[in-house]
């Protein structure tokens, strides 16, 4: 069956950023996911083709393409980061989003009943993991660590790690409240971007 898969690239002042990031994580889908033969995208043609605005401002990229390496469609969208000023901790052990599938529907479900500014704080028994469109990191201000226990394998993530702005280790649920900020990150989100308060984060 061939299933749809998507990257969210940011695009800021007429330019892709972490590009490099998004085609190994792409190159990574198709080796597990991918179709006999499929080939991987590259994604500096692929906006070679579809040129994203030009000039200053911040855009969200949605590049959607399939398990036979076929990208669909190439779309961009002006982006004003969403307000978050709530946590729900919801415990959703079975949840497997380790590739980027454009059907969200068991992820979304995480927070169905939750308000325009709540968002679900993903745990895997008892480990805390990531939100429905974020990585996160927890700290106080000054520096960051992220759950080893992660999801989804975020470009924002893997590009922090590697430049030692983030460290990786083991956070459970009762270790939320040594902590101050928890703030999400994702290929639109830097740390400190979206933070919210550990006191209210709502704990299971």
């Amino acid at each position: 069956m061939c299933r749809l898969i998507f990257e969210t690239v940011k695009w800021e002042n007429g330019a892709p950023c972490l590009l490099p990031w998004h085609q190994r994580r792409m190159e990574a889908a198709i080796g597990v996911h991918g179709s006999d033969g499929a080939s991987v995208p590259d994604l500096a043609s692929v906006l070679s083709d579809c040129p994203g605005p030009e000039g200053r401002g911040v855009y969200k990229c949605h590049i959607t393409y399939d398990t036979r390496g076929r990208v669909r469609r190439t779309s961009f969208e002006p982006y004003r980061p969403r307000q978050v000023k709530t946590l729900t901790c919801v415990e959703m052990p079975g949840l497997d989003y380790s590739c980027k599938w454009e059907d969200r529907t068991g992820l979304l479900a995480a927070g169905a009943a939750l308000g325009c500014d709540e968002e679900a704080l993903i745990l895997r028994n008892g480990m805390v993991t990531d939100t429905r469109y974020s990585n996160v990191v927890f700290g106080d201000g000054s520096f960051w660590v992220t759950p080893e226990t992660f999801l989804l394998p975020g470009t924002k993530r893997a590009f922090l790690l590697s430049r030692g702005d983030i460290q990786e280790c083991s956070v459970r649920a009762e270790d939320i409240g040594k902590f101050r900020f928890c703030s999400l990150i994702n290929s639109m989100l830097d740390p400190g971007d979206v933070v919210v308060r550990t006191e209210d984060i709502i704990l299971c």
